[in-house]
């Protein structure tokens, strides 16, 4: 899969660029991939990027917000009434106040299941070690879709899996 922290260091350097004294080079991970597919293009992508796919996806899916509350009690000016097209007093829609409840929710879900999910890591860790191979189920047409689509790696060892949840956990949550 991938080597983490790889650390080169040369004393002197002479080359045609010129005499490097001390040089030291840090790369933070190699991605050494042996799989049929070709890697996405966005491997490990940012917030910003994660963004751009919402919004292809939000062009292309008109989304739909069940309204289960007709009152906005999240800031400081008070309940506010957004029944039959009326806003609240810092001008919110309906369907605005919808969709923050909405990412509210999406939010503490993704954090609860990373959590759930390290804590899983931590104990397989634990139990069995991080060169242990993962056995997949008979009849999985892909393995770990989701590490593969947004990590841009097939996950072969359990320690793999910590490669994507460290992602999780500095980019998602």
């Amino acid at each position: 899969m991938s080597k983490k922290n790889l650390n080169i260091k040369i004393d002197e350097l002479e080359s045609a660029l010129g005499t490097f004294k001390g040089l030291q080079i840090q790369i933070g991970r190699l991605i050494d991939e042996e799989w049929e597919e070709p890697m996405g293009p966005t491997p490990f992508p940012s917030v910003a990027t994660l963004r751009n796919w919402d919004r292809k996806l939000l062009d292309r899916y008109k989304p739909f917000y069940m309204p289960f509350c007709d009152l906005c009690c999240l800031c400081t000016y008070g309940k506010c009434d957004l029944t039959a097209g009326k806003t609240g007093a810092c001008g919110i829609s309906q369907e605005s106040q919808q969709s923050r409840i909405v990412m509210i929710a999406c939010c503490i879900g993704a954090s609860t299941h990373a959590a759930h999910g390290r804590h899983m890591l931590d104990h397989l860790l634990e139990e069995y070690g991080a060169d242990t191979r993962l056995d997949v189920a008979l009849n999985t047409n892909v393995e770990a879709p989701h590490v593969r689509l947004v990590c841009g790696f097939k996950p072969k060892t359990i320690g793999d899996l910590e490669v994507a949840l460290d992602y999780v956990e500095t980019q998602i949550v």
